[in-house]
């Protein structure tokens, strides 16, 4: 079994399991291995999905820390922004463009905390997911052994 057709049953499980629930997914997604495996490999390629589950969740893993990713540096220029705007908001010739550079600002950082936490919230349901995957191929390793 190819590690294509091994991620095309994980993303199909992830996908059916966020639409249809965890029954309807787990039954699909083993009748799906087990139609394009002939069952002298079935073993093999529940080793792989495992395998490449494992995988998964390391990366998510490594994803889930928000000052990780670009996010924090936009953060860390929109706390710059807002601090300039507040400097230009004591200049009485520029406190028409400091107000509307803090504001604009306040909604930008408030848009962006707002996806770090709806990003950090996905990822953890991946991980939930992901490890239900390895929960199914470990269970199937054992009644096939």
């Amino acid at each position: 079994m190819s590690k294509e057709t091994v991620d095309e049953a994980i993303n199909m499980y992830v996908t059916e399991r966020m639409a249809k629930g965890k029954q309807m997914a787990i039954s699909h997604f083993l009748a799906n291995l087990y139609l394009k495996e002939q069952s002298e490999g079935i073993l093999e390629a529940m080793r792989r999905v495992r395998s490449l589950t494992r995988y998964y969740i390391d990366l998510t893993k490594v994803m889930l820390n928000p000052f990780k990713g670009p996010e924090i540096a936009w953060l860390a220029s929109m706390l710059n922004i807002a601090i300039y705007a507040a400097v230009l908001i004591s200049v009485e010739e520029q406190r028409n463009l400091g107000i509307s550079l803090l504001s604009g600002t306040l909604v930008y950082g408030c848009y962006l905390i707002r996806n770090v936490a709806r990003k950090w919230c996905d990822l953890h349901v991946m991980l939930a997911i992901y490890d239900e995957i390895v929960q199914i191929a470990d269970q199937e390793l054992q009644s096939l052994a």
